[in-house]
């Protein structure tokens, strides 16, 4: 049984104890980053008092994580059901080896937030909650809350895991945390939008070099390769090859095809792409359009991230030109 069977199964008694009501919550904002609902684990050793009183504290959070669990109403019953439940028996252990607090979580998420303002991005105003859930989502938004799913982040040896493609696992790690945190943030609020049926692999390929630019920016001791996705080691033979990745791109005749299949296999998470003469990584169109993007961003220098997140800026069908890229 795969990890997302496995957990399921762990959350199954919990669901369908609850009504279903999925009406809109209103509340205001957080100030800042600092205050990030450390959920389930709020609920396990305390009296009644103690988690109504921790509930009115984080009731938007509350409310939107039990969603997760098919239930819309907050009630005791409910609160003590799920943090007595064999999911959070199973998983909360491994997450509190490698969580033990929040700390560093709470300190990536201020400094990507700090960093996408200071870059001109508008974020929605949103608050946080660290989870354990059910749910194949290591992210997930409901209302405006933003659920992270600890047990998503456990590291690529993790027992649970082990049914998951290589290429899955090695996103499964403590050290993508905040890559993907910044990914799930600034991608929501500046999705790709493709120009009709003409966006082509390029355009593509120019957003999520874009995307990979926001992370090294937001992401604090981001590394390419982590804002890549990569290891160390295929980092390197990739830059190594560069030139020939580029000069396969070009005379495949790829680089202005309008099939979304073949941006797809490109551009989404995959063991390789074979659509080259040579079996190249997954996901190397980001590679290629980072590239692209920090050549645009040598000779223009002072481009906001929001204007490279836009599609007057990857749709444009002048932005290779103007970048001047020439592979090493």
């Amino acid at each position: 049984m795969n990890y997302f069977g496995y957990i399921m199964l762990l959350a199954a008694p919990l669901l369908g104890a609850c009504a279903h009501n999925h009406g809109g919550l209103s509340y205001a904002p957080p100030a800042d980053a600092a205050d990030i609902a450390r959920l389930v684990w709020n609920y396990r050793d305390l009296d009644s008092t103690a988690r109504q009183d921790s509930v009115e504290r984080y009731r938007p959070e509350v409310e939107a994580f039990m969603k997760t669990v098919h239930c819309d109403s907050v009630t005791d019953e409910a609160l003590v059901r799920w943090a007595g439940s064999r999911a959070v028996a199973a998983f909360t252990p491994p997450v509190d080896s490698v969580f033990p607090d929040i700390d560093g979580f709470r300190r990536d998420l201020g400094h990507i937030l700090a960093a996408a303002r200071a870059d001109s991005l508008e974020l929605p105003h949103r608050r946080y909650a660290a989870v354990v859930y059910g749910r194949q989502e290591a992210i997930l938004f409901v209302d405006s809350v933003m659920l992270v799913a600890l047990n998503h982040f456990l590291g690529r040896e993790f027992e649970g895991y082990s049914h998951w493609p290589v290429y899955v696992r090695n996103t499964k790690t403590p050290e993508n945390l905040p890559y993907a945190v910044a990914e799930a943030l600034i991608g929501t609020a500046y999705p790709y939008q493709a120009e009709g049926d003409d966006a082509t692999l390029l355009s593509r390929m120019l957003y999520e070099g874009a995307m990979a630019e926001a992370r090294m920016r937001t992401v604090p001791g981001a590394t390419v390769a982590g804002a890549l996705g990569y290891n160390e080691e295929d980092m390197k033979w990739i830059d190594d090859n560069e030139a020939r990745l580029w000069q396969e791109l070009v005379e495949s005749r790829l680089l202005y095809d309008t099939s979304a299949q073949v941006s797809d296999r490109f551009t989404a998470p995959a063991p390789t792409v074979r659509l080259l003469p040579t079996m190249w990584p997954g996901r190397i169109g980001r590679y290629t359009g980072y590239r692209i993007v920090r050549a645009y961003l040598d000779r223009y220098p002072d481009t906001s991230l929001r204007q490279l997140l836009s599609p007057q800026f990857y749709n444009s069908p002048d932005a290779l030109a103007l970048s001047e890229y020439s592979p090493k």
